[in-house]
């Protein structure tokens, strides 16, 4: 499908919205694990709700004269679903699944090449984990970032270029993400924390309130990491001598 103009994509926007079969679809869009089965209903319809997205997501000349026209912008957001705030700044080489799961606050910045991954395959292949991306006001995205399902970012964060952060994290106010640090899975970061460039969190950590990490530190999985220390989050003990001190305390 080639659109050469606006005329023509208000026309297919209005044809989507008045596909009452479509609009079922988009109103099955949830969050859950799926059988990778289109013999199933809920995959049946996520295959379908993505084929429609994709004749906008892969030609990039169309998203630019969208998200550069407001009314334009709202109408293809809420034709597929997404019930949030549109005043929200997003560029054409963008990767976004599962409209009706975001929801990205006022005056957000999303660079170029930002990925936000409400789904992920198995390690078997067989089933899609497909979950909710919660974005705060006033957070800017650098270009080539990726978030991905089931993660909430509090308000006023800056994500450096191409930061990675996995499935079910939670991120507080005020965080700072340098460059090409990646968050794994299952993560708890307070407010203000500050992660330096190229540092690497594993899975299923806690990062208390105001620390500050220099740049490539590696924080091992289950860690909990306090501004006197990084310990083993099962075993914080007063007479436990912390793992590593890669630190500064935030002033």
């Amino acid at each position: 499908m080639t659109f050469i103009n606006r005329t023509l994509i208000e026309q297919e926007l209005e044809r989507l919205q008045n596909d009452k079969s479509f609009q079922d679809v988009v109103s099955n869009i949830k969050a859950g694990k799926f059988e990778r089965n289109q013999a199933h209903k809920d995959y049946k319809d996520r295959v379908d709700y993505t084929m429609e997205l994709r004749n906008f997501l892969y030609n990039p000349a169309v998203l630019n004269m969208i998200f550069t026209d407001q009314e334009l912008k709202t109408t293809f957001f809420r034709t597929f679903g997404y019930k949030g705030n549109v005043n929200f700044t997003i560029y054409p080489k963008c990767w976004l699944r599962d409209l009706p799961l975001l929801d990205i606050g006022e005056n957000v910045y999303l660079g170029d090449n930002i990925l936000l991954g409400t789904n992920q395959v198995t390690p078997d292949q067989k089933s899609l984990l497909v979950g909710k991306i919660k974005i705060g006001d006033n957070c800017i995205f650098n270009q080539g970032c990726s978030v991905g399902g089931k993660t909430t970012i509090g308000a006023d964060g800056i994500i450096g270029f191409q930061v990675g952060i996995g499935f079910r994290n939670t991120i507080g106010k005020e965080v700072k993400i340098g460059e090409r640090s990646t968050i794994g899975h299952g993560n708890k970061i307070g407010n203000q924390v500050t992660i330096s460039y190229l540092c690497k969190i594993g899975h299923f950590c806690v990062i208390e309130d105001g620390v500050v990490l220099d740049e490539m530190t590696e924080v091992p999985s289950y860690s909990l990491v306090t501004k006197d220390g990084i310990y083993p989050r099962r075993k914080k003990l007063a007479s436990v001598k912390p793992i590593g001190r890669a630190l500064r305390i935030a002033k």
